[in-house]
């Protein structure tokens, strides 16, 4: 081995700006609304209702224990319980393009529901709790748009 070394290695460097140049492609692609499977927030939950209002305590509950379910199945979700009206709340989703919001309020609780809105699509209605995180986690695994 006398005389072989490595001089320079510029391999980590060809590949990242590879890897780099694939991701901008990418969101050059989809124009930063990606497809639910790709997105970096799959699921926001929202509540009509404030984490800090005594009178949500339950609500905010049902919307941890759904946000809380879809994460021990590999989703990504954030949560919004905060005091904001819900039209902010669900116009700052918008604006991050958080693909699937479930939007819920104390009707939505009391039957086990979830309002379910897609990103530019808007409302998709009520759904039943089981049946809205099924559909979500078919979507992913289906790599459905």
């Amino acid at each position: 081995m006398t005389g072989v070394f490595c001089v320079r290695d510029d391999t980590d460097k060809t590949l990242l700006g590879t890897h780099e140049r694939f991701i901008g492609f990418l969101i050059e692609h989809y124009a930063g609304n990606f497809p639910l499977w790709l997105a970096p927030d799959q699921v926001r939950v929202i509540t009509i209702g404030a984490e800090d209002d005594p009178a949500s305590a339950s609500l905010v509950k049902y919307a941890k224990d759904i946000a809380n379910e879809l994460r021990g199945q590999m989703v990504r979700v954030s949560t919004d319980f905060g005091n904001n009206p819900i039209k902010a709340k669900i116009q700052d989703a918008e604006q991050l393009r958080v693909h699937t919001m479930l939007v819920i309020g104390g009707r939505d609780m009391e039957a086990s529901n979830v309002s379910v809105r897609l990103h530019g699509k808007g409302n998709l209605g009520a759904k039943p709790k089981a049946e809205a995180v099924a559909d979500i986690l078919a979507a992913i695994r289906e790599r459905r748009a």
